[in-house]
């Protein structure tokens, strides 16, 4: 007769209610987890609960991530809190990931009338611009710091009024301005460097017209959000978006570790929840993945004009994008991200929606409004509107 071993006996409750008592040995254990399990493992048992919202806390320390960068993170969040200022690239990726690229940059997208204050604020903190050959020497001979959001921001063919610069890789930007700063890591001297990149109507619609789904993350001052997370981080696969040229971006993150497919085939119409094509999408929505951050420390935003309506949130989360098919090729379908710009001077932030119909709507809504604003108002009494529809209505 074989013999046959006996089945693994199930460890004592005392055991596991120890091991998830001490944070030394479960860190052991959820540091290896993906995102969607540790949420598993948080639902078995308040012990396990308790374990994951601790670590969770520790692993997602946004101050601890930023330290790297800048001396004080929390000056640096509530430039982002006043200026809508966003994190994206491979440092969003990075931490949510819970990995470190040793050579990635800091990347951050800016809106209109946001860039000056960043650069200043960038120069201030010691780090020190590297202009392009068709840049100037000074930043300040660049950017100017009168930026005039009452000014019509479309033409009469609903096309952006901004000129494009030269040699940029994605039209939605207008702008990549390079800083860096050398600073003493252990025992050698690191070269940091950080990018403001501006954008023509703002950060969502450049980061959603991205190489690949797999860096179409964002932090804001006061959360982090993954667009698709259960391909990002749980499958490490990524959609390539056309438009893009982008192709060593692209095989720098199939080097990482990531699938980076150029057409829908039938492995992704099997698993809708990958991408979820052809369905309407909101940063914060229930198919993002958002951790909020403390901001415990971070100065708010202020108020924008003594007769506008005062608001805490990151203008990100006012935003949406679809995702659809833009061409067919036998049984595979080629992906697209179609998004419908709302750039309106009664409002502050220009924003985009996934639905034309309600940008429509929108348009619509703030012509009087802005006859008002722009028959009896001066700049420095604008009336900026905030968003039109609360936001469980949008989303």
């Amino acid at each position: 007769m074989m013999w046959e071993p006996e089945p693994p006996r199930p460890l004592p409750v005392c055991i596991l209610q120890e091991v998830f008592s001490t944070a030394p040995i479960y860190d052991l254990i959820l540091c290896d987890l993906s995102p969607r399990t540790l949420v598993w493992l948080s639902r078995t048992c308040r012990r396990a609960h308790e374990a994951v919202t601790h670590f969770t806390r520790r692993a997602y320390n946004i101050n601890r991530h930023l330290s790297r960068y800048f001396p004080d993170p929390l000056a640096f969040r509530s430039l982002q809190a006043r200026t809508g200022l966003v994190i994206s690239g491979s440092n969003a990726l990075q931490f949510l990931d819970r990995s470190f690229y040793p050579e990635s940059d800091l990347d951050l997208y800016a809106h209109p009338g946001h860039v000056y204050e960043a650069l200043e604020w960038l120069d201030s903190v010691g780090y020190k611009f590297q202009p392009e050959s068709w840049q100037q020497q000074d930043w300040h001979d660049e950017v100017s710091a009168d930026w005039d959001g009452t000014a019509r921001r479309v033409d009469q063919n609903g096309e952006m009024m901004i000129n494009h610069e030269p040699d940029m890789e994605y039209s939605d930007v207008a702008g990549v301005y390079t800083f860096t700063r050398s600073v003493a890591m252990d025992t050698e001297t690191v070269v940091l460097k950080v990018q403001i990149i501006a954008t023509k109507c703002n950060p969502i619609q450049t980061i959603t017209q991205f190489h690949s789904t797999c860096v179409m993350n964002i932090i804001t001052f006061n959360a982090a959000y993954s667009f698709y997370p259960v391909a990002t981080f749980e499958e490490r696969m990524a959609i390539q978006i056309p438009g893009s040229n982008q192709l060593n971006a692209v095989a720098k993150y199939v080097q990482r570790g990531w699938r980076v497919y150029a057409v829908f085939g039938p492995e992704h119409a099997a698993r809708p929840q990958l991408f979820l094509l052809d369905e309407k999408r909101w940063v914060g929505d229930r198919h993002c993945w958002s951790i909020p951050l403390d901001t415990t420390g971070v100065t708010p935003r202020p108020q924008l004009s003594i007769s506008s309506e005062h608001f805490s949130w990151d203008p990100s989360v006012e935003n949406g994008w679809i995702m659809v098919c833009g061409g067919y090729s036998t049984a595979t379908h080629v992906p697209r991200i179609r998004t419908h710009l709302v750039m309106i001077t009664i409002f502050r932030y220009n924003y985009i929606y996934p639905d034309d119909k309600l940008a429509k709507a929108i348009r619509d809504w703030s012509l009087s409004q802005g006859r008002l604003n722009h028959t009896q108002l001066i700049r420095q009494n604008w009336i900026w509107c905030v968003h039109l529809y609360p936001n469980d209505a949008l989303h």
